[in-house]
């Protein structure tokens, strides 16, 4: 017998539902970090060479995990559970690597080190509280797809109503 699944996340929306809404947030999330990445590439002549590798890392990760996160909702689209898992472990691995290219970014940057953003603790405190939130949706966009692969796996039924 498979483990319980919850038909319902928060008391109101689906599994299914919430993996949706989940992977679309997710979706355009990467894409507007797609586009501020490319957005600096043109002027690579202007910048540091530091600089355009973060650019390009950050443009990098977001497209696998953009294409990441297609792959899981075909997954899901088609009751693949197959696609879930590989598409948690991939993006598992890509949430990895964006966090490490924010963390390099904020550390070694020298454009931001120029500026002086790091100069004043409401700059600081800003970054650790967007750290903080993305940690916190990465993790509950992988719960999300876990549930919705358990939710797939056990055939979309649960003996527990909630």
């Amino acid at each position: 017998m498979p483990l319980p699944t919850p038909k319902r996340c928060c008391g109101c929306l689906s599994v299914e539902t919430r993996f949706f809404v989940v992977c679309t947030i997710s979706i355009l999330l990467c894409v507007a970090n797609i586009t501020a990445g490319a957005w600096k590439l043109p002027r690579n002549k202007q910048r540091e060479p530091e600089d355009n590798l973060i650019s390009m890392s950050m443009v990098m990760f977001s497209t696998l995990s953009t294409i990441g996160n297609l792959i899981a909702c075909g997954g899901a689209c088609f009751r693949r559970p197959g696609y879930l898992q590989l598409a948690l472990v991939f993006n598992s691995v890509f949430i990895v690597c964006l966090f490490l290219i924010a963390i390099v970014t904020c550390l070694f940057s020298p454009e931001l080190q120029r500026s002086g953003f790091f100069g004043q603790p409401e700059n600081i405190a800003l970054v650790i509280i967007a750290f903080i939130a993305g940690l916190a949706y990465a993790a509950y966009y992988l719960i999300a797809v876990n549930n919705m692969y358990r939710f797939i796996r056990s055939g979309g039924g649960s003996p527990i109503p909630i």
